[in-house]
């Protein structure tokens, strides 16, 4: 269910703060009618970082972890958002994110990437205060995470992580039989610093 906004609320995201000032009024009017339970919303951005929706993904959920990036996704591909940011409310004031909060994360950031919508947070909000993944740096570990990578993906990196160890130990060879550094260069692909290094 995509929430009405004002001409106001649709603006230039700088940072989380900026994000949190309007969700906080958003999640007062939803409390009166939702109040003790979790929302999930989407916020959709452009190029430049200017708000295109928000969007309630799920309500009332006790384990937001179900959420499909399907049903998620859906508006930012229709309105053709570039960036999303992922935002939840725990409604007992904690806003320290659980392992569920940080797997959904990066379940999204992986389904994002496969869908060229870049995910480029996930807050966690209350009446008072909010925890940013990203401020917090959890969001950058996620981002190196191959928990959720797709297999294709995995196999290229694999294949690719083969090829690397392949050209290394080569030039590692050539290096003792007393080959130049320009034709090991020439015949590994390496350069001259990671030559030396070896």
């Amino acid at each position: 269910m995509e929430v009405k906004l004002s001409k106001q609320q649709k603006i230039t995201v700088n940072d989380a703060q900026d994000i949190y000032l309007i969700m906080r009024q958003i999640l007062r009017r939803e409390n009166k009618i939702g109040q003790g339970q979790e929302h999930f919303w989407m916020v959709g951005l452009n190029q430049e970082n200017r708000i295109l929706y928000i969007e309630l993904v799920a309500l009332g959920s006790s384990n937001m972890a179900n959420i499909n990036p399907r049903e998620a996704f859906r508006m930012a591909i229709y309105k053709l958002a570039v960036q999303v940011i992922m935002i939840h409310n725990h409604p007992s004031g904690n806003v320290t994110p659980s392992t569920d909060d940080q797997d959904l994360t990066d379940h999204f950031i992986q389904a994002g990437k496969f869908l060229k919508v870049e995910v480029t947070d996930h807050l966690i909000i209350s009446d008072k205060t909010y925890h940013s993944l990203v401020e917090s740096g959890i969001f950058k570990k996620l981002q190196a995470s191959e928990r959720w990578i797709l297999p294709y993906k995995l196999k290229k990196k694999i294949r690719n992580e083969g090829k690397e160890e392949g050209r290394i130990e080569m030039a590692k060879a050539m290096k003792t039989d007393g080959e130049p550094i320009d034709k090991i260069v020439k015949y590994t692909q390496l350069s001259i610093e990671e030559i030396q290094k070896l």
